[in-house]
């Protein structure tokens, strides 16, 4: 399946790549609510390319406030996807901010770091167990149980690195969705068909139900289940055959519980919690309200001033990126800091004005980019003449050997290295043709002078 969803990529992406900066440690939590003291999984993801060593952060016996780290949990990596588990609890009550996990990435000389995003996990109080109706549910059928996919929705936007999502339009990346999941619902029917069920209509059904739903099938859709999420004690799992009479899950469903048992002490994780759901949902009121207060300080000093309160600013034009870059590159060559025996600071000062000067020429984030990134997108997106590339993967991959393989360079190839950054700057610059109307613009900032002249007004 992945061959198939990587041909897909590269014949609509023409030719975009995918490096370990499009690598994505997502994490999720088991049961994101749990009674005080019970145990859940925090889950690591991610897609990884081959020969990438991970490293993942090491814990004691928490992995932040008020989370305990009961396990952790080996990690794996199966057909370039990485895995791993954490088995946490807590016996704070509220909300608990998991703070982000981090990943070390090696992969060649190149060394990255990623984190996880945030997770908040609701812990509850205790609650007798003698007060909950409990309804354990049997399998009323022998057969196979399977969950829903959830369309694969998840594992679909793993494939599909940022980098392509952001080249395409909206309506050709719908198409390359809709494709993969064509191809992951016929991959997951194949293994589905080697138990015996058969029926393409309810395995598609299947594929595209929620996650919560628990299936037990043979030749068709023997039962239908609705697992309802932390409150629930699952004995059963994907794949499972289960004969009649088997416990498939308990349900515990918690009714006329004392609101007391919720007035838990006050919680700073609960509170920014509250305050970022409440963001979140209510944006655009707040929006309002500050646009409304800017409108009513706008009229207030206008008619108490009768001048507007913001000076009217001209702003000196940005100068042209050859013009910052040649200058930068003419300050390396005179104070020569290769000579004083910083070869490494030298190549990195050498590369970040390069780097700096493709970012402001391009509009591109070529200073976060790795050097394969930024020869790809030449070689793709932007054309220049093959003599500016080679002079550009020279310096590059020059100024790569010395930081992360300690390479010492000889002098002709520092010499070098400075020659094609001035050759590159030089032939690939924006060339500007003066605009006649422009030439009489004042093009400077005159906020200084606004001070004065509204003192002069009220002297008058």
């Amino acid at each position: 399946m992945k061959k198939s969803v990587f041909t897909i990529l590269l014949l609509l992406a023409v030719g975009f790549s995918v490096s370990a900066q499009n690598i994505s440690f997502s994490a999720r939590l088991q049961n994101d609510s749990i009674i005080v003291g019970e145990q859940t999984l925090i889950s690591i993801s991610a897609e990884i390319p081959p020969q990438t060593q991970v490293t993942a952060q090491q814990f004691a016996d928490t992995i932040c406030d008020k989370i305990f780290l009961i396990k952790d949990l080996e990690a794996k990596v199966e057909n370039g996807k990485y895995t791993k588990d954490y088995l946490i609890t807590s016996f704070d009550t509220g909300i608990n901010a998991i703070s982000p996990i981090r990943f070390m990435t090696i992969s060649g000389t190149d060394t990255n770091e990623f984190t996880t995003s945030e997770l908040y996990l609701k812990v509850k109080p205790y609650i007798l167990i003698d007060t909950i109706p409990r309804d354990t549910v049997f399998a009323e059928n022998a057969g196979t149980v399977l969950f829903g996919k959830d369309g694969f929705s998840k594992e679909i936007e793993q494939y599909i690195p940022d980098s392509i999502k952001q080249s395409m339009s909206a309506d050709t990346l719908q198409m390359l969705r809709e494709e993969i999941k064509r191809q992951m619902i016929q991959q997951y029917a194949s293994q589905v068909m080697q138990t015996g069920f058969t029926n393409q209509e309810q395995i598609d059904s299947i594929a595209n139900a929620d996650s919560h739903r628990m299936f037990v099938v043979d030749k068709d859709i023997m039962e239908t289940h609705y697992v309802y999420g932390s409150v629930d004690s699952v004995f059963v799992q994907e794949g499972q055959q289960v004969a009649k009479g088997d416990i498939l899950f308990t349900l515990f469903e918690i009714e006329d519980i004392n609101d007391e048992l919720y007035n838990t002490p006050f919680n700073w994780d609960e509170f920014w919690y509250d305050v970022k759901a409440f963001f979140s949902k209510f944006w655009w009121l707040i929006l309002i309200v500050l646009v409304a207060g800017a409108i009513i300080f706008y009229v207030i000093y206008r008619k108490k001033h009768g001048k507007s309160p913001i000076p009217m600013i001209k702003v000196k034009p940005k100068r042209p990126a050859h013009e910052t870059a040649l200058e930068e590159l003419e300050r390396i060559r005179n104070e020569k800091i290769w000579s004083r025996g910083q070869v490494k600071e030298y190549h990195v000062q050498l590369t970040d004005a390069v780097r700096t000067y493709i970012a402001d020429r391009y509009g591109i984030d070529a200073e976060q980019m790795t050097t394969s990134e930024i020869l790809d997108m030449f070689n793709v997106a932007v054309p220049i003449d093959n003599e500016d590339k080679q002079r550009l993967r020279q310096m590059l991959e020059l100024a790569d050997s010395v930081k992360f393989a300690k390479f010492q360079p000889l002098q002709g190839d520092n010499d070098l290295s400075l020659r094609n950054a001035f050759d590159f700057v030089e032939h690939t610059k924006e060339i500007i043709v003066n605009d006649p109307k422009a030439i009489n613009v004042q093009a400077e900032i005159e906020a200084d002078k606004v001070v004065p002249q509204e003192q002069n007004e009220k002297q008058e």
